[in-house]
């Protein structure tokens, strides 16, 4: 079983170089990257079967066990994961076409995304921290190189502040590895929830929050999310639409697997707490009055996030089952949403939502912005009304009243924002030249996901808490970790001091 990490992890690297080094045309790029990416998703649903069972898998790097080497770990949320990120592959290359979006957009777009997946994956599955940074560094350089695709001035200025703030957070979370090595003696994650409670509280609480600066600016949280909408406007749009439903989830899978590991004893939960919920009554403001598309859809992402982190740092099992609903919901929802987006513009040639010919983009995009669009308002019987209402019952069991009012208010902006966007784009008769059904079946597949989730909420639900017990009982998680045997270091040696 722990070969499937091994080869979750290792199949988008190799795609990627035989990608770059291949001399077929975007069409035939493109039909090797879903020659690929269908494997790749056989291989994560099951690792999700494995681990659904309580399992969970560990591999050790070359046959190394810590502390010399990396593990590799999938428990159920890396699984949940994994497999989020397989299924939105397959949807963004369905969607990439040449015809659509252009020969060479195609041909270089493609070798990138799947070192994006690379990098994506490595984070979920590491069970080492500096492991963890070295693939956030990857993400980062591959979403440089997606951002220089359609080139031109804006790809150039979108880099600026990306680049900036990243390198900024990659600093913090470099010195944060550093500091919790030199409390610890390990950077192995099971190793630091052993170690850490013995280390100076002053010091620890300081290199945790350098972590925790890096994860929510990777999660585009208030203060630091005003470079993140401005990205989603410059990527092509089905690359776009798998940003928008995993990019952010890296900086919530990083706090996800942290708060309950070694992050309990300190205060950082309880700001986080309030990040979250001044994330999701903030962002949502400001997307109320943003009238291009991308940017609109940009900083409800950041909105939706506050969300889920504010339930994961309250690290109560009703709030984190919650919290992880809701992503499932948010990750299906928000990619069929940036789909609708690059229909939009693509059917009337404009970005901003007052210039758009209303019902250019037909009726089956009107249909996906329908169930999307109102789903992501919450709105029965969308997925967004059963993953909004595990999340303040959640809230409710605990008796976070103030926290549940801001909820109800963000979502009652947020359903504003999706009937701005269904006057301007929608309030008119679909044209005859209007985008087909067919064509539009990617995004449809989205939305059919979406509806599923919606009919299948009481096992979901059931698997979310499932997940929420296994990251609560951290034990499981070490001794998993510690039952790794290393068989590379002779018997009898020991680690120096």
């Amino acid at each position: 079983m722990s070969g499937l990490l091994l080869t979750a992890l290792v199949l988008p690297g190799v795609a990627g170089v035989v990608l770059w080094l291949s001399g077929s045309g975007a069409s035939g790029l493109r039909r090797i990257a879903l020659g690929f990416a269908l494997p790749q998703l056989v291989v994560a649903v099951a690792i999700l079967r494995a681990t659904a069972r309580g399992e969970i898998l560990v591999h050790g790097f070359g046959g190394w066990a810590p502390p010399f080497g990396i593990v590799f770990v999938a428990d159920r949320l890396a699984a949940l994961f994994v497999v989020l990120l397989a299924v939105l592959l397959l949807a963004t290359l369905w969607a990439l076409r040449p015809k659509v979006h252009g020969e060479e957009a195609v041909a270089r777009s493609l070798p990138p995304l799947f070192l994006l997946v690379f990098g994506l994956n490595g984070s979920f599955l590491t069970g080492d921290l500096f492991n963890l940074f070295v693939m956030f560094e990857v993400v980062l350089l591959s979403s440089y190189l997606l951002l220089q695709v359609p080139g031109g001035e804006r790809s150039l200025s979108a880099a600026y502040p990306n680049i900036a703030i990243n390198l900024v957070a990659a600093l913090l979370f470099f010195i944060g590895v550093g500091l919790i090595y030199g409390a610890t003696g390990t950077v192995n994650l099971a190793g630091i929830a052993e170690g850490i409670g013995d280390a100076d509280p002053a010091l620890r609480t300081a290199a945790i929050a350098m972590l925790v600066v890096a994860f929510s600016v990777k999660a585009g949280l208030i203060p630091f999310l005003y470079w993140l909408p401005a990205t989603y406007p410059v990527l092509k749009g089905p690359v776009a639409a798998l940003f928008a439903g995993m990019m952010t989830k890296l900086g919530v899978y990083a706090l996800a697997r942290t708060l309950p590991l070694f992050m309990r004893d300190t205060p950082i939960p309880s700001i986080l707490v309030w990040v979250g919920a001044a994330s999701s009554l903030i962002a949502v403001i400001a997307a109320l009055s943003e009238f291009e598309l991308r940017r609109l859809l940009g900083f409800h992402i950041t909105s939706q996030v506050g969300y889920m982190v504010l339930g994961l740092a309250l690290l109560s099992h009703a709030t984190i089952a919650g919290a992880l609903f809701y992503l499932v919901h948010h990750v299906l929802v928000k990619t069929a949403l940036f789909f609708v987006a690059d229909d939009l513009e693509r059917t009337s040639e404009t970005r901003d939502l007052r210039s758009m010919t209303a019902g250019a983009a037909g009726p089956a995009v009107a249909f996906a912005f329908v169930v999307a669009g109102f789903s992501l308002a919450g709105l029965p019987p969308f997925s967004g009304f059963f993953a909004k209402l595990g999340l303040l019952r959640g809230l409710f069991v605990v008796s976070e009243w103030a926290l549940l009012g801001v909820l109800l208010v963000a979502s009652i902006f947020t359903l504003a924002s999706m009937l701005k966007v269904w006057l301007y784009a929608f309030g008119a008769p679909a044209s005859a030249e209007s985008t087909g059904w067919w064509s539009s079946a990617p995004l449809l597949g989205m939305v059919a996901l979406s509806i599923a989730l919606a009919v299948s909420a009481g096992p979901v639900f059931a698997f979310a808490e499932a997940t929420a017990t296994q990251l609560l009982q951290v034990d499981d998680y070490l001794a998993a970790v510690a039952s790794v045997q290393d068989s590379r270091i002779p018997a009898g040696l020991e680690v120096l001091p």
